[in-house]
């Protein structure tokens, strides 16, 4: 933390701090800078490091990822933002070998069918020859084809539009580890039109699932960047290379620098922090968790606090093995498995690393992770480290025999890092809208409202900073000198009125 005042004295520009250093907040401070130049930004982050749940390790020759370990290419966000940097030549796709993953029913590991879009099977072939779902089932999940489309527009349950589309047992086995290996979530709970909007509008277009997805992939762009994409030198090669790109555009960033209060006086946004002093600024972006914000504005709208504490978070934890490959039972020639809720495990996937990505592990090395924790199961978090630990191998020497002991473990903890956009989820972020209107200069970003994925993020800090610029123009303030303003900060740091 440094002693120093964020913005400079007497100079002249617009004073705009970014509360929180993750990849909302970094995308946020960057469109900015890039709107604003004249602007004097800060960008204040409460831990000791950016990046937030991105953490990449290098040890030994390996590259360990304890967050994210990519993002979409067909979100543009992603790829966008890695060209602006300069990095995009520096991303790689998945290794060319099958891109095969497995999940798990009864114990037994059951390669997923080939075809699958999204969540969607494209091919009814190679569904009718797995073993995943039973015959039955397959046919329910054919008759897709010529189930009408529901009427209405209400919102529903990702689970009940699955279930009412393709059957009970395939939500079961097949798309409800899919969609809980991005959320975490309940499907019973989570929101349709927040999380897969898609589906419904592949079923009011097209009819129905199958041929909407069928129809996307005649139409969809062919080129080289599609799948996952991820820089060779991890994840958080994106947050160092925006670090440097911020510094060297002038921005102010203090780390372990928390903000505790938050209030409009003066026609300014007087912050209190962790810091020595206060800070007063034109407009603030709260690039944080929705429960974090809630905290900040409820003395200013206690309404806005009600809404935003009211979107749940799920905690959940990541462990990762480093294993000689001539010690595993069988060799890792997959991307990994999930596992179904139904099976009543306290692990929700595994990723196999080295498999997945090159140059995650020495020659003759297997990296794996095994994610833990969902929605509504907050026993698990509730293990230390050990416990987790224990989980973790007990998983793998369920699923897939190991037993040696790791070389390298690791364990992420990520207590409320999942939110969770239930029914009615949309309604919510359209009256947060609204109340927001009467916030001036004071904006939301982050995983909480419009998309969990490092893209969605990214283009919600983007966003979140073109609307501050849009309202800092329309309004008419003045970019006068600091020193031609009345100060709301005394020299011990206490408002002034």
């Amino acid at each position: 933390m440094s002693d120093r005042p964020p913005f400079p004295n007497g100079q002249i520009g617009h004073r705009i701090v970014v509360v929180g250093g993750g990849i909302s907040g970094l995308a946020a401070a960057l469109r900015v800078s890039a709107l604003l130049p004249s602007a004097h930004i800060a960008l204040l982050e409460a831990s000791d490091r950016l990046g937030g749940k991105i953490v990449t390790e290098h040890h030994d020759g390996f590259l360990i990822e304890s967050g994210p370990d990519s993002f979409l290419a067909t979100k543009p966000r992603g790829l966008g933002l890695c060209a602006e940097l300069g990095i995009a030549s520096s991303l790689q796709s998945t290794t060319s070998q099958p891109h095969r993953a497995y999940v798990v029913r009864r114990g037994i590991l059951h390669e997923l069918p080939e075809g699958l879009s999204g969540l969607v099977p494209t091919r009814l072939g190679p569904l009718f020859r797995s073993r995943l779902l039973s015959p039955a089932a397959k046919l329910r999940v054919a008759s897709d084809i010529v189930i009408p489309p529901a009427s209405g527009d209400a919102d529903e349950s990702v689970a009940s539009f699955v279930r009412r589309r393709l059957g009970s047992e395939a939500y079961d086995w097949l798309v409800e580890p899919l969609m809980a290996g991005i959320y975490a979530g309940d499907g019973d709970r989570l929101s349709l039109l927040a999380t897969f909007p898609q589906l419904r509008d592949a079923e009011r277009r097209h009819g129905g699932l199958i041929r909407g997805a069928i129809a996307s992939q005649g139409t969809a762009a062919v080129g080289p960047r599609r799948g996952f994409l991820t820089p060779i030198e991890g994840v958080g090669h994106l947050v160092s290379t925006a670090e440097a790109k911020l510094r060297q555009a002038g921005v102010g960033i203090e780390l372990s620098r928390s903000v505790s209060r938050l209030t409009w006086q003066s026609s300014q946004w007087l912050l209190e922090t962790s810091g020595p002093n206060r800070i007063a600024a034109d407009a603030v972006i709260l690039a944080v968790p929705g429960f974090i914000a809630a905290d900040l504005l409820r003395p200013n709208d206690a309404g806005i606090a009600f809404e935003l504490a009211a979107i749940p978070h799920a905690s959940s934890a990541i462990v990762t093995f480093a294993f000689p490959e001539a010690e595993l039972p069988r060799p890792l020639s997959a991307h990994g498995y999930v596992i179904p809720r139904a099976e009543g495990r306290p692990a929700l996937a595994s990723t196999w690393t080295s498999a997945k990505w090159s140059n995650r592990a020495p020659p003759g090395w297997a990296l794996l992770r095994v994610f833990l924790g969902r929605f509504g199961q907050a026993a698990t978090f509730a293990a230390d480290d050990d416990g987790l630990v224990c989980l973790a191998r007990a998983e793998l020497r369920r699923t897939l025999g190991i037993e040696t002991t790791p070389s390298i473990t690791r364990v992420a903890r990520w207590p409320r890092g999942m939110p969770q956009y239930l029914v009615g989820h949309r309604e919510r972020m359209d009256r947060l809208d609204a109340a927001l209107r009467a916030l001036p200069g004071l904006t939301l970003a982050g995983a909480s409202y419009r998309g969990v994925g490092l893209p969605d993020c990214i283009a919600s800090g983007e966003a979140a900073a073109t609307s501050v610029v849009t309202w800092l123009a329309s309004s008419g303030r003045p970019t006068l000198p600091d020193d031609t303003i009345p100060s709301l900060v005394g020299a011990a740091g206490k408002t002034r009125l």
